[in-house]
């Protein structure tokens, strides 16, 4: 998942309701209609996304379209999302977001341990 997708769903997952998480939350949100004007498809699998947070279509809705604007590429954004992810990671509001795709993946968080075992 590409920074910027990772930082929303993070923020979301930690509940941006208040404080100085809510306040980079609605800044990275507010620079992004800024900076792309009259597309909203962004904004929109955002907005979609707070409905539903822990969706994982609609995390791919956000990336997918993350990636079709390249807002990696902008560099005011991808500054604003650090920014973000430290917040919460201050807040003491930090949750691990995982995600892979493919085939054969194990994963593993908090000191665990994950194998894929293949018999053939």
């Amino acid at each position: 998942m590409d920074p910027i997708t990772t930082a929303i769903v993070a923020a979301l997952a930690a509940g941006v309701t208040q404080g100085t998480v809510a306040d980079a939350y609605n800044g990275v949100k507010q620079l992004i209609k800024t900076k792309l004007k009259n597309k909203n498809d962004v904004i929109v699998a955002i907005d979609r996304l707070e409905q539903k947070p822990q969706s994982k279509a609609r995390q791919m809705e956000l990336q997918e379209q993350v990636e079709e604007n390249q807002l990696e590429k902008n560099s005011d954004i991808v500054e604003l999302t650090k920014k973000l992810m430290d917040e919460i990671k201050s807040s003491g509001n930090e949750n691990h977001v995982m995600q892979a795709k493919g085939k054969l993946i194990a994963q593993a968080d908090h000191g665990s341990t994950a194998t894929v075992t293949i018999n053939r």
